[in-house]
């Protein structure tokens, strides 16, 4: 995880959308800002338009360019609040309930997307939900959204102050990680969770921070040219292939209920050796489903006695049948 400042503006938006001034969507009531450096506000308004900001006494103008954008810089604050945030223009936004504090960043895949109240059900979880009442510690989930160009701007979003009401949606990880933090330094702590489980690394990567590696740039340019609703019906295709590949042909959904019964035919279906990892067991894109068949001989010593299946380690949930 790494410490943010401030929160990235990319990208451009045509000067006539913004008939009133904007702010983009991190921004928002219970919201935390960094204690002890600048604070960045920032967002959208007409051409020319004169823009005020007003936060904890502190007054800044400044005017929209010609694309309609703007920022301020305000000096920096020490922790506490609560504090309200003003931005004045054609129209005037206030947002309430602000905190200055630690901001830190959750990102990463299932391990920090994983909530409290979530898959796997963490240890002693109906207990900790119950006692997360921790007004200071705020939590935003940025969507999961795919896109392949520059986005200035959150498809959705809100800050949630953590309580036993709220807590059981916060990322597992990022949430003791803010109490134990919150528990030694005794200042608002604001999560950013902006995790997606099983998403590679390069996915989050722009375009310049390739760098030289011609192979990253080439994938990324490809995606340029590639809308992304026919990238993914591209990888849906694939996956098809590879499973009809496998097995034959591509069983309808209303077989699936057969494939549990214990006299069901599966000697056309493929071996794979386990454990493993079907992607590199002729499946390489699939992000799905898979169904395995297992017979297993019991002795007439055995038989009618408690047992235990132990299937290891499976990512991420199943369902078995015996």
């Amino acid at each position: 995880m790494k410490k943010t400042i401030a929160f990235l503006l990319a990208g451009m938006l045509t000067a006539s959308a913004f008939a009133n001034i904007m702010l983009p969507k991190i921004f928002g009531d219970n919201m935390v800002l960094q204690r002890s450096k600048p604070i960045a506000i920032w967002g959208w308004a007409a051409p020319g338009e004169k823009v005020t900001v007003q936060f904890n006494k502190q007054t800044k103008n400044t005017i929209a360019d010609a694309a309609g954008k703007w920022m301020v810089s305000l000096a920096a604050e020490n922790a506490g609040g609560p504090f309200k945030l003003t931005v004045k223009g054609s129209n005037e936004i206030d947002i309430k309930n602000i905190l200055v504090g630690e901001v830190w960043v959750c990102s990463g895949q299932s391990n920090m997307e994983m909530p409290i109240e979530g898959w796997g059900k963490i240890n002693n979880y109906q207990q900790e939900i119950a006692a997360a009442n921790y007004p200071m510690i705020r939590h935003f989930k940025v969507p999961n959204t795919t896109s392949t160009s520059l986005k200035d701007d959150l498809a959705g979003g809100d800050w949630k102050v953590c309580s036993p009401a709220t807590a059981g949606d916060f990322s597992a990880t990022a949430y003791f990680f803010a109490r134990e933090l919150y528990n030694k330094l005794k200042v608002p702590i604001g999560l950013v969770n902006t995790s997606w489980g099983g998403t590679q690394s390069e996915a989050w990567t722009s375009e310049k921070a390739f760098g030289n590696n011609s192979e990253m740039k080439y994938v990324a340019t490809a995606m340029k040219s590639n809308p992304l609703e026919k990238s993914m019906q591209e990888r849906s295709q694939l996956i098809l292939k590879s499973i009809t590949k496998l097995q034959g042909d591509f069983d309808s959904a209303a077989n699936t209920s057969d494939w549990k019964n214990n006299n069901f035919d599966d000697s056309k279906w493929p071996a794979m050796k386990v454990p493993g990892v079907w992607e590199s067991q002729g499946l390489p894109n699939l992000d799905g489903t898979v169904w395995f068949r297992k017979t297993i001989t019991i002795s007439d010593a055995d038989a009618g006695k408690a047992a235990v299946l132990e299937l290891s380690l499976i990512d991420d949930n199943d369902e078995a049948y015996i």
